[in-house]
C-alpha cells in the first residue's frame, strides 16, 4: 500500500512542480506559490511513505545477524560466541 502511495506522490509531485512554470507565467505569484507549496507537500509526502514501507519491510524481514570485529561472524547458538 505505501509503495502505491509513493509512486503516487511522486508523480503528483513532478506534475506540479512542471506546472508550476505555466501557473506563474498566466496566474500570477501567489498562485504560483501555491503551487510549488503543493508539490513540497506531495514530496514530503512520498518521502514519508517511503520511510514507512521500508519501517514496514524490515519488521517484516529482519534482516540476518551479523557478527562485530571482536567476536567475528555472529552464531545463534546460545554460547556467547565462544568457540571450544
Amino acid at each position: 500500500m505505501y509503495k502505491v502511495l509513493r509512486i503516487l506522490f511522486c508523480v503528483i509531485a513532478a506534475a506540479l512542480a512542471a506546472a508550476a512554470v505555466f501557473v506563474f507565467i498566466y496566474a500570477g505569484t501567489l498562485w504560483g506559490i501555491a503551487v510549488v507549496i503543493l508539490a513540497f507537500v506531495s514530496g514530503a509526502l512520498m518521502v514519508t511513505f517511503k520511510q514507512l514501507q521500508e519501517k514496514q519491510e524490515r519488521k517484516e524481514n529482519p534482516p540476518p545477524p551479523q557478527g562485530d570485529f571482536i567476536f567475528g561472524k555472529a552464531e545463534d547458538n546460545g554460547n556467547d560466541n565462544e568457540k571450544e
